[in-house]
């Protein structure tokens, strides 16, 4: 029993100590209890309409980080639309450049042109447009027949690059090269 009292005397100390601390010593008992009654009246409004805030913060961030979302999607189709445009322009721009290749081709390799073989000298300029580089599929430079035309294997060397496959030889005397007939 003592110990009750005891216990409940440091309850009763603790009060009015803190009573004192807060500058309630004088209101009534149960003033402080309506008072604290309403402070925590008001933790609870102010803890509600803090989650009333934390849910519409959300649901506005949400709403933005979709549209951000539609709006990068919108935009990453209109590039690839974009680019498929570019892609299917240069292919067109391929397509021409193949058929007129393959035209080209095709009118080099022609029977009659392959029947009908030059019979007349060329000069460096003509033999150079005549012969093609096995390389680039490009005419030579007469700069390039210069080089070649001294070489023990110019013959075999020119009718590796004629499209009728013509073996050509230089005639210093004159500066001009003469078809090779075949036999």
């Amino acid at each position: 029993m003592q110990w009750a009292d005891l216990e409940e005397n440091a309850s009763l100390t603790a009060q009015r100590l803190i009573r004192k601390l807060l500058g309630t010593a004088e209101l009534p008992p149960n003033k402080l209890t309506s008072l604290l009654t309403q402070v925590i009246e008001f933790q609870e409004q102010v803890e509600s309409i803090k989650n009333f805030v934390d849910e519409s913060i959300d649901q506005r961030l949400d709403a933005v980080d979709q549209l951000v979302n539609e709006a990068v999607n919108q935009q990453m189709a209109a590039e690839r639309l974009q680019m498929r445009s570019h892609f299917d322009d240069w292919e067109q721009r391929l397509d021409k450049y193949f058929q007129v290749q393959r035209a080209s081709v095709k009118v080099s390799a022609s029977p009659t042109q392959q029947t009908k073989l030059p019979i007349e000298p060329f000069n460096h300029s003509e033999l150079a447009k005549r012969l093609v580089n096995p390389k680039t599929g490009h005419s030579y430079s007469q700069s390039a027949i210069t080089r070649h035309k001294e070489r023990a294997d110019f013959p075999e060397w020119s009718k590796d690059r004629d499209p009728q496959r013509v073996a050509w030889k230089y005639d210093a005397r004159n500066g001009l090269f003469y078809p090779i007939q075949r036999s």
